[in-house]
């Protein structure tokens, strides 16, 4: 089978969808940065029913949608759109959406953060032999270091892919540089391809930052990677991560 994960930076960079439908052989497509309901644009100019276009360009695919936290990004609070992530399925499979969890409690008080969220949603869907865990991770004004909040979400994640049968993969934006505690503790339960494969860069260049790392691919022991690969495309501030694997 073949996955495509990207944070689609809410398709502000139109030739996105030439790359989604070029690559709508993927069985499994998860995206972060997704936009669902609305009709205009965002004041970044990010489309408000990207959901709805790429629903479009996978008529032989279902979608799955899950909210951010309160369904609000980077403090613009929607009025008649929701921000979230979803994962599209061949319909040809078998499959079901096993479960969406935010990854934050937004009303508990952090002592080493105090400033805005993003971000911090999981789904889970389950394809055949296989459960798929599509993460966004949380924003914390550009921290990408050890924080409390991002340990506790890798805890959570964690816990979530311990409840689901199947074999496993954990893919997405985690908002997370290499060598941080949480990342840590995903790496000491799955394989982080990333790492096992010597990626360098997952941003691109549409990304200005110096940070060069952001989004994972973690297998279980049971997954066999047949290929991995991140292709260097210009369609996001963020690079896709193509697996194929059984």
């Amino acid at each position: 089978m073949k996955l495509l994960c990207l944070n689609t930076w809410g398709c502000r960079v139109d030739t996105i969808f030439d790359y989604i439908q070029k690559n709508s052989d993927a069985e499994i497509i998860c995206l972060q940065e997704v936009i669902e309901g609305g009709e205009k644009e965002t004041e970044r100019h990010e489309k408000t029913n990207s959901f709805e276009m790429i629903s479009k360009l996978l008529p032989h695919h279902s979608g799955y949608f899950a909210k951010y936290i309160h369904g609000s990004h980077y403090g613009e609070e929607p009025k008649n759109f929701s921000f979230g992530i979803s994962t599209f399925v061949k319909t040809s499979i078998k499959h079901s959406l096993y479960k969406n969890i935010e990854l934050l409690d937004a009303d508990k008080k952090w002592n080493d953060y105090s400033g805005r969220f993003a971000g911090g949603v999981a789904q889970a869907v389950t394809v055949g032999d296989f459960t798929i865990i599509n993460v966004h991770g949380l924003w914390q004004d550009l921290v990408i270091e050890d924080t409390e909040a991002k340990i506790e979400e890798s805890h959570t994640i964690l816990r979530l892919a311990n409840e689901t049968a199947g074999k496993k993969i954990i893919c997405g934006d985690f908002n997370l540089t290499q060598n941080t505690r949480p990342i840590k503790v995903l790496n000491d339960a799955f394989t982080n391809l990333i790492d096992a494969r010597s990626i360098s860069d997952t941003r691109g260049p549409l990304y200005k930052g110096t940070n060069r790392f952001a989004d994972y691919v973690f297998v279980d022991s049971q997954i066999e990677v047949k290929l991995f690969e991140v292709p260097n495309v210009s369609i996001s501030d963020h690079l896709p991560l193509v697996l194929e694997f059984k």
